[in-house]
């Protein structure tokens, strides 16, 4: 009886962790509905948003640090030449020998980051060195949202070993 007992625990306490425990921490991209798009493991605290501008077709990327609760907080932008929406009163602005304009120091937190995506913007995700196109994951034409989590051991399964497309959120 005492077996049994605890044979009936340890499984109960397995699949406590199972459904609790994170296993994997990452990027999660979803539409407008908050659909899976994609989910990249993610190893670093820091997130580089990049694209062209669609105006003055120049790069432009912003650097995010995770925070706790997976929000995101705007280290620094960098651009070529001020236009509508650019910072230009928060944080310090360097002036960059390379012509780049570089704004550090904002002080902005946000739980995820929304695009409406266009091809010829030529969004990316930056790891490092390691870029991920948004071309080779996303369809055009849609809004998207970039979370940070942190995804249970069940739902990992789901994604890693039985290639099931399962709902992260």
């Amino acid at each position: 009886m005492i077996k049994k007992i605890t044979l009936i625990l340890a499984i109960l306490l397995v699949g406590f962790g199972i459904s609790v425990i994170p296993v994997q921490s990452g990027i999660l991209l979803t539409d407008g509905e908050e659909n899976p798009l994609l989910f990249l493991p993610w190893d670093s605290d820091k997130l580089t948003i990049g694209w062209r501008h669609s105006v003055e077709l120049t790069p432009w990327k912003e650097t995010y640090r995770i925070i706790e609760n997976g929000n995101l907080s705007l280290e620094s932008t960098l651009y070529k030449s001020y236009g509508a929406g650019t910072p230009d009163t928060d944080g310090k602005v360097e002036f960059l020998p390379n012509g780049f304009i570089q704004v550090t120091g904002i002080d902005r937190v946000i739980p995820h980051y929304s695009l409406f995506y266009v091809a010829i913007s030529n969004y990316y995700l930056a790891n490092n060195e390691q870029r991920y196109p948004l071309s080779d994951y996303v369809p055009e034409d849609i809004n998207i949202q970039i979370h940070y989590e942190q995804i249970q051991v069940y739902k990992w399964l789901l994604l890693r070993i039985f290639n099931k497309e399962v709902s992260l959120r």
